[in-house]
């Protein structure tokens, strides 16, 4: 999966970045802007990676650094490459997983990963070490908004948006394995999750015109260490502005390991 980046993100976006520390983190095929907000008071609870989606960027992640702030935690949020200020023209998902990893390494120990959409996908692919070459990344939780279940999933409804008949799905699949270095099999949301076996958190919303409620019910059917929540009304963006899903990831976040 490629995305082409035909612009940097816009004013209004960035100014939700201010009193950031921003941070260039190099990875073998560019850079990723980082902004990193350090918590309130002396102490320090460890550090939240924020990996926002598809055609959006850190700014968009912003209204979790608050809460998780005000918690104890380090936020760190950065765009993915083709994305907001990183480096780069396209994003797929070995570039994704890539520039995560970095950042991980920059800032890590990570506490815990809060994502968005395809956001999702790349840090499980992260966490389970899905890239041929990229070693796993480590974190303690992860929190899953709006996640779709499987990049074979995704690159179907695509396929058959444009037409593609089975020849032509087969190749765009046989693409994918070429660029990713695994098929698409391997990227399935549920299978990653169930190997990892990290506390996990799925909120997704009933009325996500962009991804439907099933992709939340094949993630949370990895196992009992995976919690769902669903919510009403928010559909696939306005999820990460709603309160209720602020309170409910800074929650999951804080909680005890089991």
């Amino acid at each position: 999966m490629r995305r082409e980046n035909h612009g940097r993100g816009a004013a209004g976006p960035g100014r939700r970045l201010a009193g950031a520390q921003a941070a260039s983190i190099p990875f073998p095929c560019g850079s990723a802007q980082a902004y990193v907000f350090d918590p309130d008071g002396a102490g320090r609870r460890g550090t939240v990676l924020l990996v926002h989606g598809w055609s959006s960027e850190a700014a968009f992640m912003t209204a979790f650094v608050g809460p998780l702030r005000e918690a104890g935690f380090r936020v760190v949020a950065f765009d993915l490459p083709a994305h907001g200020a990183s480096t780069g023209r396209v994003l797929d998902m070995p570039l994704g997983v890539a520039s995560l990893a970095a950042v991980a390494r920059a800032f890590g120990p990570i506490h815990a990963v809060v994502s968005h959409s395809f956001g999702g996908l790349i840090a499980l692919a992260a966490l389970a070490g899905s890239v041929p070459g990229q070693p796993p990344v480590s974190a303690g939780r992860l929190a899953m908004i709006a996640a779709p279940s499987s990049v074979k999933r995704i690159t179907r409804r695509f396929g058959a948006g444009i037409g593609l008949g089975r020849r032509g799905q087969a190749a765009l699949e046989r693409r994918i394995h070429a660029v990713a270095g695994n098929p698409v099999e391997v990227f399935d949301g549920s299978a990653q999750l169930a190997a990892i076996r990290l506390p996990t958190l799925i909120v997704h919303d009933r009325q996500d015109r962009e991804l439907a409620f099933d992709h939340a019910e094949a993630l949370a059917a990895a196992g009992s260490f995976a919690r769902l929540e669903e919510t009403h009304g928010f559909g696939h963006r306005r999820i990460l502005q709603a309160k209720p899903v602020i309170d409910s990831v800074t929650r999951f976040v804080c909680a005890e390991a089991p």
